[in-house]
């Protein structure tokens, strides 16, 4: 991210893997014989757990109708799965050590799969602050589901264990903010900071976490308070207020960014404390075809909490890498400025790097060429071909990005760290992860003539 500084390998990140492909690299999938691999296909093996839990979580309903698989009908016989869904499910009594030591179990397991492959830096996205759970919520489907303090409702699907949100509780907006706004301003933020200085000084292989690889925190950002507000399916409410707010120059939900924008401040000066080097803004803020507010609405309402965070962490030492899918240039402007302006906006914030480089609603050698000297850009390689892809078109999709930053770049590749354009998501192979990562690493040495 030092950008003028010299390199020695081209860096490899990703924001964070979900839950299939980290079980599936953990286990050697790729190398596992066919047969086993047919068979958990044939009898519906993962299906078939996962929902067999579900149901005894009560996140399912029984189908009486529906024919259960083999290991679905073994796992209900097992004590000790229904002994875990009641204790998850009527759990009143809270045991912090306990649940600390659960989550730098659980982080460090995480971290297992980057430092198999090999990755630079990876972010930790799958512990929240402590206590940030509330338990199960009974929906409106009749189901029940995960819920945070904030309200967010979540589910698993039970064929490729993507997380999904699920909702929120209740429609009340008011409520909805005055209840994210207590969360963050009672978040246990030394507990949290502790928490990630045992995880990254737990030793794997002999080694400490942080000392085989860049280790980040990544945290929802001001755009993206939204979905603990207004919920995944209400994005009309979303506008609705907002564009109120920015016309009256204040409002509750301003000043719930306001909160959590202190919050985050505070965190990241905690971070630095335990010499955590780099914090994420995941913020989703643009879609393929451009900026999902008005650039000068999201400059006012937005930018500017993002802006505090990153002079805070700054101050401190530590680098911030901003993450939102989508598209930066506006096409249907045509001064080079007004095409500009949403890009413009987010690098005047300070922001060290900008991730993923959505492959198919950008041209990173675009981006090399007019932001190169002010922006390390990361990513930009199609996730779906790691999901769908030959070893072949993975290669040669991964050296054509390396290209074009490299022509972009003035034929360097300062100022860049390579991975997929999003992050590893659920139907992403192994196989084809290692291929983009091996391609990675042989252009460097080819094209570069570097060591690694």
């Amino acid at each position: 991210m030092e950008l003028g500084d010299p390199i020695d390998k081209i860096p490899k990140m990703e924001l964070f893997s979900s839950i299939l492909p980290f079980i599936k690299v953990l286990m050697h999938w790729e190398v596992l014989p066919k047969r086993i691999r047919r068979i958990n296909r044939q009898w519906s093996i993962l299906e078939g757990a996962v929902n067999s839990i579900k149901e005894e979580l009560k996140m399912k309903k029984v189908d009486p109708t529906e024919k259960s698989p083999l290991i679905g009908r073994l796992l209900k016989k097992i004590p000790a799965v229904k002994n875990l869904a009641t204790s998850l499910v009527n759990s009143t009594e809270k045991n912090p050590e306990k649940d600390d030591n659960t989550a730098v179990w659980i982080a460090a397991l995480y971290a297992r799969m980057p430092i198999m492959l090999k990755y630079d830096l990876f972010c930790f996205v799958s512990l929240t602050l402590p206590d940030a759970a509330a338990g199960f919520y009974r929906y409106t489907d009749g189901n029940y589901y995960p819920a945070t303090k904030e309200g967010i409702l979540a589910d698993i699907r039970a064929t490729d264990l993507e997380l999904v949100q699920k909702g929120v509780v209740g429609d009340n907006i008011e409520k909805r903010i005055e209840a994210s706004k207590e969360f963050y301003e009672n978040a246990q933020i030394e507990r949290f900071a502790n928490i990630m200085k045992r995880v990254i000084n737990t030793k794997v292989k002999g080694k400490k976490i942080k000392d085989q690889m860049v280790p980040s925190i990544t945290h929802p950002g001001p755009f993206e308070t939204w979905l603990g507000i207004f919920g995944n399916h209400n994005m009309q409410g979303f506008y609705r207020h907002v564009f109120q707010e920015h016309r009256k120059g204040k409002g509750t939900y301003y000043e719930l960014l306001e909160v959590k924008t202190k919050m985050l401040c505070e965190l990241v000066k905690q971070l630095a404390e335990i010499d955590m080097k780099v914090f994420c803004i995941g913020d989703d803020c643009s879609m393929i075809h451009g900026p999902m507010l008005p650039p000068k609405v999201y400059r006012d309402f937005m930018a500017v909490h993002i802006k505090k965070i990153v002079d805070t962490a700054h101050k401190v030492g530590i680098k911030v890498l901003l993450h939102t899918d989508g598209r930066f240039k506006v096409d249907s402007k045509t001064t080079y400025e007004e095409t500009w302006e949403f890009m413009n906006i987010l690098l005047n914030t300070g922001i060290d790097a900008l991730h993923p480089i959505e492959m198919w609603a950008n041209d990173i050698q675009e981006l090399k060429q007019n932001f190169g000297d002010r922006i390390c850009l990361c990513n930009g390689i199609n996730t779906i071909e790691l999901q769908t892809g030959t070893r072949r078109s993975v290669a040669q999709l991964t050296k054509n990005i390396l290209d074009k930053v490299y022509r972009g770049g003035g034929n360097r590749l300062n100022g860049y760290i390579a991975g997929s354009d999003n992050s590893l998501m659920a139907g992403c192979q192994p196989f084809l992860i290692r291929q983009m990562l091996y391609t990675v690493d042989d252009y460097g040495r080819k094209k570069l003539g570097l060591k690694s």
